[in-house]
């Protein structure tokens, strides 16, 4: 279990065109090291199973606060991993914000997860961004991380400003390279009050639509599977702010969108079983029982585009737990 604690732009170097912490999260300031010792217990309290537990730091920069600042969250921790009711800490933060002396101080502390706010690896989509730093800075990251034995994530967001299809596959590729724990994809929003909002009103930015940001985070995930990387979140989280009425403004915002991405490589998936035979009159395919649901695509809107582009009477999905995910076999006709 995750237990989140939000410091939203705490740290933070910069004003990244597409960030506004307090929007996405409904946080409006940084929870104090004080009321860690709350939050925890209120969540280890209304648990209902013994799943580890790990302390999350989230919406900012957190080795770009002051050291003190740093420790004062550490050691509010301690207690809780000293006492086994928690396992460990993760964190989110910058590639230029991570050194040796940063690093000495995390693991002293028992963090064990360190996420970088990757974006791109693309230079030119970094400085048009804001971030501030640049894929150089992510390589030597990701490395030093390696290094002291920290789980690695990257968080990647496709549809940036100077951003392609063609420019986030290389992104992808130079992802994989680095051999991450894990990774995020978070296809860019225009925020409310953000730089990124100015430049959408007038004309300087376009997002994806939500059909060009479900190809390209189709084809990092099914890369990124491929190589063995775990793709743990798709889309922004919905929280009660974000689906506020004018929070986004514009973008491919929908509150399932990585089931949206998984339909999409299963009808992919069937189509390509039934383009190389006979077209049958009924179709009934093998998927994974985890599989089900997006297989049929929301309100069954996979079902029927194969019964339009192929002609078929009936088209039938049966659970087979042998199956790999993300795969399916046309059994019967």
């Amino acid at each position: 279990m995750i237990i989140p604690f939000f410091i939203p732009h705490a740290g933070c170097p910069h004003q990244c065109v597409f960030c506004d912490q307090r929007n996405i999260t409904g946080r409006k300031t940084a929870d104090e090291p004080s009321s860690l010792h709350r939050t925890v217990n209120r969540y280890l309290e209304s648990r209902t199973s013994e799943e580890p537990c790990q302390i999350a730091f989230y919406g900012g920069t957190f080795t770009a606060l002051p050291p003190a600042t740093q420790k004062a969250y550490l050691e509010a921790a301690q207690p809780f991993i000293a006492s086994g009711r928690v396992r460990s800490i993760r964190l989110s933060t910058r590639p230029d914000c991570i050194s040796r002396e940063v690093l000495g101080l995390l693991k002293e502390h028992r963090v064990e997860t360190v996420e970088l706010g990757v974006q791109s690896l693309d230079d030119t989509v970094l400085i048009l961004s804001g971030r501030g730093h640049t894929a150089a800075d992510t390589v030597h990251a990701a490395r030093l991380l390696r290094e002291y034995g920290f789980r690695v994530g990257l968080q990647l967001m496709p549809g940036l400003p100077g951003d392609s299809a063609e420019t986030f596959r290389e992104t992808v590729a130079g992802t994989i390279s680095l051999a991450p724990d894990f990774v995020r994809l978070y296809p860019a929003l225009v925020i409310r009050d953000t730089p990124l909002e100015e430049l959408y009103r007038t004309n300087r930015y376009a997002p994806l639509a939500l059909d060009e940001a479900i190809a390209v985070c189709k084809h990092a995930l099914l890369r990124f599977a491929a190589k063995g990387i775990d793709v743990i979140r798709i889309g922004l989280q919905p929280t009660e702010e974000l689906e506020k009425a004018g929070t986004v403004i514009a973008g491919p915002y929908h509150p399932a969108f990585r089931q949206l991405v998984e339909s999409a490589i299963l009808l992919d998936s069937m189509r390509t079983a039934l383009e190389h035979g006979k077209v049958p009159a009924t179709a009934v395919f093998l998927v994974h029982p985890l599989d089900i649901s997006n297989a049929a695509g929301q309100h069954r809107s996979n079902i029927a585009a194969l019964k339009t582009q192929f002609g078929l009477k009936a088209v039938s999905l049966r659970p087979e737990s042998g199956m790999p995910r993300r795969t399916v076999v046309l059994a019967h006709v």
